[in-house]
Protein backbone atom coordinates (compact mmCIF):
# COMPACT_ATOMS: atom_id res chain seq x y z
CA UNK A 1 0.00 0.00 0.00
CA UNK A 2 2.83 2.34 0.95
CA UNK A 3 4.62 1.53 -2.31
CA UNK A 4 1.40 2.20 -4.20
CA UNK A 5 1.01 5.57 -2.48
CA UNK A 6 4.64 6.42 -3.27
CA UNK A 7 4.03 5.52 -6.91
CA UNK A 8 0.95 7.74 -6.99
CA UNK A 9 2.93 10.58 -5.43
CA UNK A 10 5.71 10.16 -7.98
CA UNK A 11 3.18 10.14 -10.83
CA UNK A 12 1.52 13.27 -9.44
CA UNK A 13 4.86 15.04 -9.06
CA UNK A 14 5.83 14.02 -12.58
CA UNK A 15 2.56 15.42 -13.90
CA UNK A 16 3.08 18.67 -12.03
CA UNK A 17 6.61 18.97 -13.42
CA UNK A 18 5.36 18.40 -16.97
CA UNK A 19 2.63 21.01 -16.49
CA UNK A 20 5.20 23.43 -15.10
CA UNK A 21 7.48 22.85 -18.10
CA UNK A 22 4.53 23.19 -20.45
CA UNK A 23 3.75 26.72 -19.25
CA UNK A 24 7.31 27.72 -18.42
CA UNK A 25 7.49 30.36 -21.16
CA UNK A 26 4.32 32.03 -19.85
CA UNK A 27 5.33 31.97 -16.18
CA UNK A 28 8.90 33.15 -16.77
CA UNK A 29 7.95 35.77 -19.36
CA UNK A 30 5.06 37.04 -17.20
CA UNK A 31 7.50 37.44 -14.32
CA UNK A 32 10.24 39.09 -16.36
CA UNK A 33 7.82 41.39 -18.22
CA UNK A 34 6.54 42.64 -14.86
CA UNK A 35 9.75 44.64 -14.65
CA UNK A 36 8.56 46.60 -17.68
CA UNK A 37 6.11 48.32 -15.34
CA UNK A 38 9.23 50.21 -14.32
CA UNK A 39 9.01 51.89 -17.71
CA UNK A 40 6.20 53.93 -16.17
CA UNK A 41 8.86 55.53 -13.96
CA UNK A 42 10.79 56.59 -17.06
CA UNK A 43 7.59 57.88 -18.65
CA UNK A 44 6.63 59.81 -15.53
CA UNK A 45 10.05 61.47 -15.50
CA UNK A 46 9.62 62.52 -19.13
CA UNK A 47 6.17 63.89 -18.36
CA UNK A 48 7.46 65.80 -15.34
CA UNK A 49 10.38 67.35 -17.25
CA UNK A 50 8.39 68.03 -20.43
CA UNK A 51 9.44 71.69 -20.32
CA UNK A 52 13.10 70.67 -20.52
CA UNK A 53 12.75 68.18 -23.37
CA UNK A 54 10.63 70.58 -25.46
CA UNK A 55 13.22 73.40 -25.25
CA UNK A 56 14.75 72.31 -28.56
CA UNK A 57 13.32 70.17 -31.33
CA UNK A 58 16.44 68.00 -31.35
CA UNK A 59 16.05 67.34 -27.60
CA UNK A 60 12.73 65.48 -27.99
CA UNK A 61 13.91 63.92 -31.26
CA UNK A 62 16.90 62.19 -29.66
CA UNK A 63 14.90 60.59 -26.81
CA UNK A 64 13.55 57.62 -28.81
CA UNK A 65 16.99 57.25 -30.40
CA UNK A 66 18.63 57.21 -26.96
CA UNK A 67 16.21 54.49 -25.80
CA UNK A 68 16.65 52.46 -28.97
CA UNK A 69 20.43 52.85 -28.92
CA UNK A 70 20.47 51.75 -25.31
CA UNK A 71 18.27 48.79 -26.21
CA UNK A 72 20.52 47.77 -29.07
CA UNK A 73 23.71 47.91 -26.98
CA UNK A 74 22.06 46.15 -24.07
CA UNK A 75 20.67 43.62 -26.54
CA UNK A 76 24.15 42.78 -27.82
CA UNK A 77 25.38 42.23 -24.26
CA UNK A 78 22.29 40.30 -23.15
CA UNK A 79 22.36 38.06 -26.20
CA UNK A 80 26.06 37.28 -25.82
CA UNK A 81 25.62 36.65 -22.09
CA UNK A 82 22.66 34.29 -22.56
CA UNK A 83 24.39 32.19 -25.20
CA UNK A 84 27.86 32.50 -23.61
CA UNK A 85 26.62 31.20 -20.26
CA UNK A 86 24.91 28.24 -21.94
CA UNK A 87 28.01 27.22 -23.92
CA UNK A 88 30.47 28.12 -21.12
CA UNK A 89 32.29 30.94 -22.94
CA UNK A 90 31.29 33.20 -20.05
CA UNK A 91 31.45 32.48 -16.32
CA UNK A 92 28.74 33.74 -13.94
CA UNK A 93 31.09 36.18 -12.22
CA UNK A 94 31.68 39.91 -12.62
CA UNK A 95 35.26 40.05 -11.31
CA UNK A 96 36.68 36.63 -12.27
CA UNK A 97 35.39 36.15 -15.77
CA UNK A 98 36.84 35.15 -19.13
CA UNK A 99 38.69 37.49 -21.48
CA UNK A 100 35.87 36.78 -23.94
CA UNK A 101 33.39 38.48 -21.59
CA UNK A 102 35.58 41.52 -20.94
CA UNK A 103 36.27 41.94 -24.67
CA UNK A 104 32.55 41.93 -25.46
CA UNK A 105 31.73 44.34 -22.61
CA UNK A 106 34.55 46.72 -23.59
CA UNK A 107 33.50 46.82 -27.24
CA UNK A 108 30.18 48.36 -26.18
CA UNK A 109 31.82 51.72 -25.45
CA UNK A 110 33.13 52.02 -29.01
CA UNK A 111 29.74 50.93 -30.31
CA UNK A 112 28.06 53.64 -28.21
CA UNK A 113 30.33 56.26 -29.81
CA UNK A 114 29.36 55.07 -33.28
CA UNK A 115 25.70 55.23 -32.29
CA UNK A 116 26.10 58.69 -30.74
CA UNK A 117 27.71 60.08 -33.88
CA UNK A 118 24.91 58.76 -36.13
CA UNK A 119 22.28 59.77 -33.57
CA UNK A 120 23.43 63.38 -33.29
CA UNK A 121 23.91 63.77 -37.04
CA UNK A 122 20.41 62.49 -37.84
CA UNK A 123 18.80 64.59 -35.09
CA UNK A 124 20.60 67.62 -36.50
CA UNK A 125 19.34 66.89 -40.02
CA UNK A 126 15.69 66.04 -39.31
CA UNK A 127 15.08 68.93 -36.88
CA UNK A 128 16.86 71.64 -38.85
CA UNK A 129 19.09 72.65 -35.94
CA UNK A 130 21.69 75.38 -36.37
CA UNK A 131 25.20 74.23 -37.40
CA UNK A 132 26.58 75.80 -34.23
CA UNK A 133 24.45 73.36 -32.18
CA UNK A 134 25.96 70.21 -33.70
CA UNK A 135 28.90 69.92 -31.22
CA UNK A 136 26.43 70.30 -28.33
CA UNK A 137 24.09 67.67 -29.76
CA UNK A 138 26.99 65.27 -30.30
CA UNK A 139 28.40 65.81 -26.79
CA UNK A 140 24.94 65.47 -25.22
CA UNK A 141 24.38 62.12 -26.94
CA UNK A 142 27.83 60.81 -25.94
CA UNK A 143 27.36 61.92 -22.32
CA UNK A 144 23.88 60.39 -22.05
CA UNK A 145 25.14 57.07 -23.46
CA UNK A 146 28.27 57.05 -21.27
CA UNK A 147 26.32 57.71 -18.06
CA UNK A 148 23.88 54.97 -19.04
CA UNK A 149 26.63 52.40 -19.60
CA UNK A 150 28.21 53.04 -16.19
CA UNK A 151 25.26 51.24 -14.61
CA UNK A 152 23.68 49.09 -17.30
CA UNK A 153 26.71 46.96 -18.25
CA UNK A 154 27.43 45.68 -14.71
CA UNK A 155 23.71 45.51 -13.86
CA UNK A 156 22.84 43.46 -16.96
CA UNK A 157 25.77 41.16 -16.30
CA UNK A 158 24.83 40.59 -12.66
CA UNK A 159 21.20 39.84 -13.54
CA UNK A 160 22.36 37.23 -16.07
CA UNK A 161 24.83 35.67 -13.63
CA UNK A 162 22.31 35.46 -10.77
CA UNK A 163 19.60 34.00 -13.03
CA UNK A 164 22.00 31.39 -14.40
CA UNK A 165 23.24 30.39 -10.93
CA UNK A 166 19.66 29.90 -9.73
CA UNK A 167 18.75 27.63 -12.62
CA UNK A 168 16.61 30.17 -14.45
CA UNK A 169 16.79 30.55 -18.22
CA UNK A 170 18.71 33.76 -19.09
CA UNK A 171 16.98 33.77 -22.48
CA UNK A 172 13.62 34.43 -20.81
CA UNK A 173 14.81 36.52 -17.88
CA UNK A 174 17.86 38.61 -18.75
CA UNK A 175 16.87 41.09 -21.45
CA UNK A 176 13.36 41.96 -20.17
CA UNK A 177 14.59 42.77 -16.67
CA UNK A 178 17.79 44.53 -17.70
CA UNK A 179 16.14 46.52 -20.48
CA UNK A 180 13.66 48.12 -18.09
CA UNK A 181 16.38 49.10 -15.64
CA UNK A 182 18.38 50.40 -18.60
CA UNK A 183 15.41 52.44 -19.87
CA UNK A 184 14.93 54.09 -16.49
CA UNK A 185 18.63 54.85 -16.18
CA UNK A 186 18.88 55.94 -19.84
CA UNK A 187 16.00 58.36 -19.27
CA UNK A 188 17.68 59.75 -16.15
CA UNK A 189 20.98 60.02 -18.04
CA UNK A 190 19.22 61.77 -20.93
CA UNK A 191 17.62 64.28 -18.56
CA UNK A 192 20.95 64.85 -16.74
CA UNK A 193 22.65 65.54 -20.07
CA UNK A 194 19.90 67.97 -21.14
CA UNK A 195 19.96 69.66 -17.73
CA UNK A 196 23.69 70.25 -18.08
CA UNK A 197 23.29 71.44 -21.66
CA UNK A 198 20.49 73.95 -20.97
CA UNK A 199 20.17 74.82 -17.30
CA UNK A 200 23.37 74.08 -15.35
CA UNK A 201 25.99 76.87 -15.10
CA UNK A 202 29.14 75.69 -16.89
CA UNK A 203 27.14 72.60 -17.86
CA UNK A 204 28.15 72.78 -21.50
CA UNK A 205 31.82 72.74 -20.53
CA UNK A 206 31.18 69.59 -18.49
CA UNK A 207 29.34 68.04 -21.45
CA UNK A 208 32.25 68.70 -23.80
CA UNK A 209 34.84 67.36 -21.34
CA UNK A 210 32.76 64.22 -20.72
CA UNK A 211 32.58 63.60 -24.45
CA UNK A 212 36.35 63.92 -24.89
CA UNK A 213 37.07 61.64 -21.90
CA UNK A 214 34.69 58.99 -23.29
CA UNK A 215 36.44 59.03 -26.67
CA UNK A 216 39.88 58.68 -25.00
CA UNK A 217 38.67 55.80 -22.80
CA UNK A 218 37.26 53.97 -25.83
CA UNK A 219 40.67 54.30 -27.50
CA UNK A 220 42.45 52.89 -24.43
CA UNK A 221 40.13 49.86 -24.30
CA UNK A 222 40.61 49.26 -28.02
CA UNK A 223 44.38 49.20 -27.44
CA UNK A 224 44.09 46.81 -24.47
CA UNK A 225 42.00 44.32 -26.48
CA UNK A 226 43.80 44.89 -29.79
CA UNK A 227 44.74 41.19 -30.12
CA UNK A 228 41.40 39.87 -28.82
CA UNK A 229 39.48 38.63 -31.87
CA UNK A 230 36.11 38.70 -30.10
CA UNK A 231 36.47 42.44 -29.43
CA UNK A 232 36.91 43.18 -33.12
CA UNK A 233 34.31 40.64 -34.21
CA UNK A 234 31.71 42.22 -31.92
CA UNK A 235 32.70 45.69 -33.09
CA UNK A 236 32.65 44.69 -36.76
CA UNK A 237 29.35 42.81 -36.74
CA UNK A 238 27.44 44.87 -34.18
CA UNK A 239 28.54 48.23 -35.61
CA UNK A 240 26.53 47.53 -38.75
CA UNK A 241 23.56 46.75 -36.54
CA UNK A 242 24.04 49.88 -34.41
CA UNK A 243 24.22 52.08 -37.51
CA UNK A 244 21.06 50.52 -38.96
CA UNK A 245 19.30 50.67 -35.59
CA UNK A 246 20.12 54.35 -35.08
CA UNK A 247 19.03 55.30 -38.58
CA UNK A 248 15.74 53.45 -38.13
CA UNK A 249 15.19 55.00 -34.69
CA UNK A 250 15.51 58.46 -36.24
CA UNK A 251 12.06 57.86 -37.70
CA UNK A 252 10.72 57.50 -34.15
CA UNK A 253 12.32 60.76 -33.10
CA UNK A 254 10.92 62.59 -36.10
CA UNK A 255 7.47 61.09 -35.50
CA UNK A 256 7.33 62.27 -31.89
CA UNK A 257 8.54 65.78 -32.76
CA UNK A 258 5.94 65.90 -35.56
CA UNK A 259 2.99 65.38 -33.16
CA UNK A 260 4.32 67.62 -30.39
CA UNK A 261 1.04 69.53 -29.96
CA UNK A 262 -1.02 66.35 -29.70
CA UNK A 263 1.41 64.85 -27.20
CA UNK A 264 0.92 67.91 -25.03
CA UNK A 265 -2.83 67.17 -25.13
CA UNK A 266 -2.24 63.45 -24.42
CA UNK A 267 0.37 63.43 -21.63
CA UNK A 268 -0.73 59.92 -20.65
CA UNK A 269 0.78 58.61 -23.90
CA UNK A 270 4.20 59.95 -22.90
CA UNK A 271 3.83 58.33 -19.48
CA UNK A 272 3.17 54.84 -20.85
CA UNK A 273 5.39 55.17 -23.95
CA UNK A 274 8.61 53.67 -22.47
CA UNK A 275 6.63 50.80 -20.93
CA UNK A 276 4.92 50.09 -24.26
CA UNK A 277 8.15 49.80 -26.23
CA UNK A 278 9.79 47.87 -23.38
CA UNK A 279 7.10 45.21 -23.15
CA UNK A 280 6.72 44.63 -26.87
CA UNK A 281 10.46 44.70 -27.46
CA UNK A 282 11.11 42.37 -24.54
CA UNK A 283 8.50 39.80 -25.56
CA UNK A 284 9.99 39.60 -29.06
CA UNK A 285 13.51 39.59 -27.56
CA UNK A 286 12.60 36.58 -25.40
CA UNK A 287 11.53 34.72 -28.51
CA UNK A 288 14.63 35.81 -30.42
CA UNK A 289 16.96 34.81 -27.59
CA UNK A 290 15.30 31.40 -27.23
CA UNK A 291 15.59 30.87 -30.99
CA UNK A 292 19.30 31.77 -31.21
CA UNK A 293 20.14 29.50 -28.29
CA UNK A 294 18.24 26.60 -29.93
CA UNK A 295 20.12 27.23 -33.17
CA UNK A 296 23.47 27.11 -31.37
CA UNK A 297 22.76 23.90 -29.44
CA UNK A 298 21.16 22.19 -32.44
CA UNK A 299 17.56 21.74 -31.25
CA UNK A 300 16.20 24.01 -33.99
CA UNK A 301 16.95 23.88 -37.71
CA UNK A 302 17.61 27.10 -39.60
CA UNK A 303 14.41 26.93 -41.63
CA UNK A 304 11.73 29.63 -41.58
CA UNK A 305 9.01 26.97 -41.75
CA UNK A 306 10.07 25.83 -38.27
CA UNK A 307 8.52 29.00 -36.88
CA UNK A 308 5.24 27.09 -36.71
CA UNK A 309 6.84 24.60 -34.32
CA UNK A 310 7.08 27.36 -31.74
CA UNK A 311 3.41 28.32 -31.76
CA UNK A 312 2.94 27.22 -28.13
CA UNK A 313 5.77 29.45 -26.96
CA UNK A 314 4.45 32.34 -29.05
CA UNK A 315 0.92 31.97 -27.69
CA UNK A 316 2.25 32.12 -24.14
CA UNK A 317 4.35 35.20 -24.95
CA UNK A 318 1.37 36.91 -26.58
CA UNK A 319 -0.86 36.21 -23.57
CA UNK A 320 1.63 37.44 -20.98
CA UNK A 321 2.29 40.61 -23.02
CA UNK A 322 -1.42 41.30 -23.62
CA UNK A 323 -2.12 41.27 -19.89
CA UNK A 324 0.40 44.06 -19.38
CA UNK A 325 -0.90 46.05 -22.33
CA UNK A 326 -4.36 45.96 -20.77
CA UNK A 327 -2.80 47.41 -17.61
CA UNK A 328 -1.09 50.17 -19.62
CA UNK A 329 -4.34 50.95 -21.42
CA UNK A 330 -6.16 51.26 -18.10
CA UNK A 331 -3.44 53.58 -16.73
CA UNK A 332 -3.73 55.77 -19.85
CA UNK A 333 -7.53 55.77 -19.53
CA UNK A 334 -7.66 56.96 -15.91
CA UNK A 335 -6.53 60.64 -16.16
CA UNK A 336 -9.09 61.82 -18.72
CA UNK A 337 -11.46 58.80 -18.89
CA UNK A 338 -10.58 58.70 -22.60
CA UNK A 339 -11.46 55.31 -24.14
CA UNK A 340 -9.17 56.09 -27.09
CA UNK A 341 -6.21 56.12 -24.70
CA UNK A 342 -7.22 52.64 -23.50
CA UNK A 343 -7.51 51.13 -26.98
CA UNK A 344 -4.39 52.81 -28.39
CA UNK A 345 -1.76 50.53 -26.78
CA UNK A 346 -3.75 47.32 -27.37
CA UNK A 347 -4.33 48.09 -31.04
CA UNK A 348 -0.68 48.98 -31.57
CA UNK A 349 0.56 45.81 -29.88
CA UNK A 350 -1.61 43.43 -31.89
CA UNK A 351 -0.63 45.09 -35.16
CA UNK A 352 3.12 44.91 -34.51
CA UNK A 353 3.66 41.67 -32.52
CA UNK A 354 3.19 39.10 -35.35
CA UNK A 355 5.24 41.18 -37.78
CA UNK A 356 8.18 41.48 -35.39
CA UNK A 357 8.11 37.78 -34.46
CA UNK A 358 8.48 36.84 -38.12
CA UNK A 359 11.27 39.39 -38.68
CA UNK A 360 13.14 38.31 -35.53
CA UNK A 361 13.06 34.65 -36.54
CA UNK A 362 14.11 35.44 -40.11
CA UNK A 363 17.11 37.51 -38.95
CA UNK A 364 18.21 34.69 -36.62
CA UNK A 365 18.10 32.15 -39.44
CA UNK A 366 19.82 34.31 -42.07
CA UNK A 367 22.69 35.38 -39.80
CA UNK A 368 23.19 31.84 -38.51
CA UNK A 369 23.34 30.43 -42.05
CA UNK A 370 25.96 33.02 -43.04
CA UNK A 371 28.23 32.05 -40.16
CA UNK A 372 27.57 35.25 -38.22
CA UNK A 373 26.65 35.43 -34.54
CA UNK A 374 22.85 35.99 -34.38
CA UNK A 375 23.24 37.56 -30.92
CA UNK A 376 24.93 40.55 -32.58
CA UNK A 377 21.90 41.11 -34.80
CA UNK A 378 18.60 39.65 -33.56
CA UNK A 379 17.89 41.62 -30.37
CA UNK A 380 19.49 44.91 -31.51
CA UNK A 381 17.64 44.95 -34.85
CA UNK A 382 14.43 43.72 -33.25
CA UNK A 383 14.67 46.45 -30.62
CA UNK A 384 15.07 49.22 -33.19
CA UNK A 385 12.36 47.95 -35.50
CA UNK A 386 9.95 47.30 -32.63
CA UNK A 387 10.50 50.76 -31.14
CA UNK A 388 10.13 52.42 -34.53
CA UNK A 389 7.12 50.46 -35.75
CA UNK A 390 5.33 50.89 -32.44
CA UNK A 391 6.06 54.64 -32.43
CA UNK A 392 4.89 54.97 -36.04
CA UNK A 393 1.74 53.00 -35.25
CA UNK A 394 1.00 55.10 -32.17
CA UNK A 395 1.54 58.38 -34.01
CA UNK A 396 -0.47 57.21 -37.04
CA UNK A 397 -3.42 56.18 -34.88
CA UNK A 398 -3.24 59.48 -32.98
CA UNK A 399 -3.13 61.50 -36.22
CA UNK A 400 -5.99 59.51 -37.78
CA UNK A 401 -8.36 59.18 -34.84
CA UNK A 402 -7.54 61.83 -32.24
CA UNK A 403 -8.56 65.45 -32.73
CA UNK A 404 -7.11 68.10 -30.41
Amino acid sequence: MKAHNNMQAETLNSGEEKAERKFRVFTESFFSLSFDLGGLIAGSLIGYYATLIFLKSWAIAIYPIVLTGRGALNGVLAGRLSTGLHVELIKPSLTKNTRYYYAVASSLLSLSLIGSFIMSTMAFIVTGALPSELPLIFSTCITAQAITMLLTVPATSMIGFIAFKRGLDPDAILYPISSTLADIWATISYLIALYMAFWLPAGRTIIYVAGIVTIILAGILAYIFRVQSEYWRTLREASLTIIAVTLVATVSGYSLSHIKSKLEALPEVLIIYPALIDTLGDSVAIFGSISTTKLFIGTLESKFSHLTRQIKDLAQLWLSSTIYYIVYGFIAYLPGRNFFSFLLPLASFNLIFPVMIAISFLVAILTFKRGLDPDNFVIPLETALTDTLLTLTLTSLIILFYKV
